[in-house]
């Protein structure tokens, strides 16, 4: 057989190529972006994003997106500080136990806009996020604000871990009840 005729019978004849026909220079690498603000809710879509993303080989993103008070101008800049934070978060979260790379990203702006932005620029797969944060708390919303424009407007899958889930180990398959 020539090179093409080869090639072509390893095309799967359902109409569709398989993931594993791909050249492993073909294969894009998948992303999943979560959102934090190192609230308890934060915590646990973080914890929930590394677990998926150990599952399916996927990379993290997590950012945290911050808004500049409008009358403070000449404070220092505080993105070391909040990568350090967001390096804290991540080394609680297991992903280095769980072999999952996760880069730390620290945006000026809206929060749900920067997520967006950070999800388009990396072809993210998922965008994760906690059912409330620091706003959403204090308001008592079934979801934050956050949260509520996300979904909104995001092109792209959202996953809202809610509170409950926030709590304690993740779990990924529900235990039997007895």
């Amino acid at each position: 057989m020539s090179g093409i005729d080869e090639d072509f019978t390893r095309v799967p004849r359902t109409g569709r190529r398989s993931r594993a026909t791909l050249s492993p220079e073909m294969q894009r690498k998948r992303w999943i972006v979560v959102g934090t603000d190192f609230s308890e809710a934060a915590e646990g879509a973080l914890r929930h994003a590394v677990s998926l993303a150990s599952e399916s080989g996927a990379n993290v993103a997590c950012v945290h997106a911050f808004e500049d008070p409008p009358s403070i101008a000449l404070l220092p800049d505080p993105t070391p500080n909040l990568r350090s934070e967001l390096a804290d978060a991540v080394a609680r979260s297991g992903a280095d136990r769980q072999g999952v790379h996760v880069e730390l990203l620290v945006r000026r702006g809206a929060p749900w806009e920067k997520l967006l932005n950070v999800a388009a620029d990396l072809g993210a797969d998922l965008i994760v996020v906690g059912a409330k944060g620091q706003r959403g708390a204090v308001h008592g919303l079934f979801l934050g604000s956050v949260t509520t424009r996300l979904a909104a407007t995001s092109p792209r899958c959202v996953l809202v871990v809610p509170a409950s889930r926030a709590r304690g180990p993740l779990q990924t398959s529900p235990e039997p009840r007895a």
